[in-house]
């Protein structure tokens, strides 16, 4: 959806509330800056989602996080971590129904996030990005338990199981 739409204006953010996501969404396409972007991410992170809810504005914005990510050739941690959060908290209950009339669009654009990343995986060098991309990896293929549980390892996390074995 074009963000100019005046829709986004209406949509709920993680708080059910009103959340316009196309202005940030317009910044992160036009900087370089890596503040600004940092900055735009942090109010994403928050306004997209809280304590795993999510609304409209969460999934319109996804497909548009996704472009985005391409057209920068970004592989930044941000652009996967949160396309793959919004994914899971849409399969939780309380948080809205994608709607029918979107859901080629939300679908086509995981599995072109998947694709961009699967392309680029030999390019992945930050822990935190391999993580979250393998997340992305096993939510997209059917795996949504898998791909949650790969979300929420950190390192400490791994070493702790790994000392089971």
């Amino acid at each position: 959806m074009d963000l100019d739409n005046k829709i986004w204006q209406t949509l709920e953010g993680g708080y059910k509330i009103p959340y316009d996501v196309s202005a940030p969404l317009r910044k992160l396409q036009s900087t370089a800056d890596p503040k600004t972007i940092a900055d735009i991410f942090r109010e994403l992170w928050d306004e997209l989602h809280h304590q795993g809810d999510v609304g409209l504005a969460s999934y319109f914005a996804l497909p548009q996080l996704v472009e985005i990510c391409i057209n920068k050739n970004s592989l930044d941690w941000n652009f996967v971590g949160l396309c793959v959060l919004i994914e899971h908290c849409r399969q939780t209950d309380g948080n809205p129904e994608l709607p029918n009339e979107f859901k080629d669009e939300y679908f086509d654009a995981l599995k072109k996030l998947e694709g961009y990343f699967l392309t680029n995986f030999e390019n992945i060098k930050d822990p935190t990005t391999l993580r979250l991309t393998l997340a992305l990896f096993a939510t997209v293929n059917g795996q949504v338990d898998l791909g949650k549980a790969i979300q929420n390892l950190d390192e400490d996390m791994v070493k702790d199981f790994l000392e089971q074995f």
